[in-house]
């Protein structure tokens, strides 16, 4: 236990926010004033941070900025001041021995004749049997289930199933599709065909076009943030959070008093440190299921390595699931004459992983995929390891994260960002999570 001795700040008056990553610095930046912001680690940004290495700038994970709200486009213009470029999206899937354009449910050219025969019959027969699939969505099924009958057999079996039980690390089965809307592309029929028999570049989704910092990494955002916010205190990881005394304990021993408290922390972190919490909020928490990732970033001694954005890796054979080239998102962050690349394993309770091994397999993989020619081509190594990396949206979820929010909320305890509201959310969905948690704070 730590003594109650050192430092005691009973200021009840002014919103405390835990976590200094996007949610919790655009919180703050929405407040104005009368909060006070603490971050466990040296430096804010959490997830959105730049790791610089030897001439490189590796971010914690691709990170790039999608904009379907006219006013997080506009905030985040106006914190980087210009440095700011478009991208139109270049992403494409490897399977098959071939590369077919991103999204693949709408775009087989390329695929053995056999495989595209199959997509094809397969999504025609499945719209046949489906009424009007864009307005009546199974979303209270299951993931497979909602995959199969939107797309058909050979697309649920040539690369949706295998690419997802890849990246989730379960099997579509044991997913609901509360996540869906928006982030997998529905194409008409007319531009599968058109997909199937020519090199379509029509853009699908919602990250069709993408931002990204011009100069530095992504840490350039949370470095706006940074600019028109105060009150921050890094180094500060709390150990406690006695939500019946409204107080929070940190590791250096000092105590804060809260009235409103916005926390950030992941939900299975921040059931560590809540006192004396009921046994149903127990086992709400206990059923949080989540994905892990071990990001592989390697700074290459070529230029010429790919002009794709990212690639997919639906095969089981292929450790990764995705590779990213930030170098083609901006020059600015690797040396002249090098190209940085990131590859992504998913790994869970469900599937371990052996970080050493992974890497040797990345490296395999990339020399079979043609994308370095030799090991000396590597010149930097930064892996990075999350712990939390996507959400699983399983059948217990929703009713978990209800019954811990609704228990949180007694105490004037809000979770938000990606972790807190445990979530599957974008950098901009999370930017605006935190104006609306400060709106709701400055009407309270």
């Amino acid at each position: 236990m730590y003594k109650r001795q050192e430092t005691r700040d009973k200021r009840q008056g002014e919103v405390v926010i835990l976590g200094a990553g996007m949610a919790g610095l655009s919180t703050a930046y929405h407040l104005q004033n009368n909060y006070s912001l603490y971050e466990k680690e040296a430096e804010p940004g959490g997830m959105a941070r730049t790791i610089d290495k030897d001439g490189y700038r590796f971010d914690y994970d691709g990170h790039l900025l999608h904009f379907r709200d006219e006013y997080a486009f506009s905030l985040i213009s106006d914190l980087l001041d210009g440095n700011l470029a478009p991208h139109k999206r270049n992403s494409w899937i490897y399977s098959k021995g071939s590369y077919t354009r991103y999204p693949f449910q709408a775009n087989f050219y390329g695929l053995p004749k056999d495989v595209i025969k199959e997509c094809l019959v397969g999504l025609i027969r499945a719209r046949l049997n489906l009424v009007n699939v864009y307005g009546k969505r199974d979303l209270n099924g299951n993931f497979d289930n909602w995959i199969r009958m939107t797309f058909g057999e050979g697309i649920a079996e040539h690369f949706m199933l295998s690419y997802n039980k890849k990246f989730w690390t379960v099997e579509p089965k044991e997913l609901v599709c509360d996540w869906l809307d928006g982030f997998v592309p529905v194409p008409a029929i007319e531009d599968v065909v058109t997909g199937a028999i020519s090199s379509s570049t029509k853009p699908y989704g919602y990250n069709s076009r993408f931002w990204y910092p011009v100069k530095g990494g992504i840490s350039e955002v949370v470095d706006g943030f940074l600019q028109k916010t105060s009150n921050l205190h890094v180094n500060k990881k709390v150990v406690t959070i006695d939500q019946h005394r409204k107080e929070i304990v940190f590791e250096d021993g000092t105590i804060k008093g809260f009235k409103h408290l916005v926390s950030t922390i992941p939900l299975p972190e921040l059931w560590k440190i809540l006192v004396n919490i009921p046994d149903k909020v127990k086992e709400a928490f206990s059923r949080l299921r989540h994905t892990s990732i071990f990001v592989v970033n390697l700074g290459i001694k070529r230029d010429d390595v790919t002009d794709r954005h990212w690639v997919y890796y639906p095969e089981e054979s292929i450790a990764f699931y995705r590779t990213g080239f930030p170098t083609n998102f901006s020059m600015d962050v690797a040396p002249s004459n090098r190209t940085s690349l990131y590859a992504e394993i998913s790994y869970s309770d469900n599937k371990k992983i052996d970080k050493e091994k992974a890497i040797r397999d990345t490296v395999r993989d990339l020399k079979l995929l043609g994308i370095i020619c030799r090991e000396d081509e590597i010149e930097v190594c930064q892996p990075i390891d999350i712990k939390y990396g996507y959400v699983i949206y399983d059948s217990n979820r929703k009713s978990a994260v209800q019954t811990i929010k609704n228990y949180l909320q007694r105490f004037g305890i809000h979770t938000i960002g990606r972790y807190g509201s445990w979530s599957y959310m974008s950098m901009e969905d999370v930017i605006l999570e935190g104006r609306e948690m400060a709106r709701c704070l400055l009407t309270s």
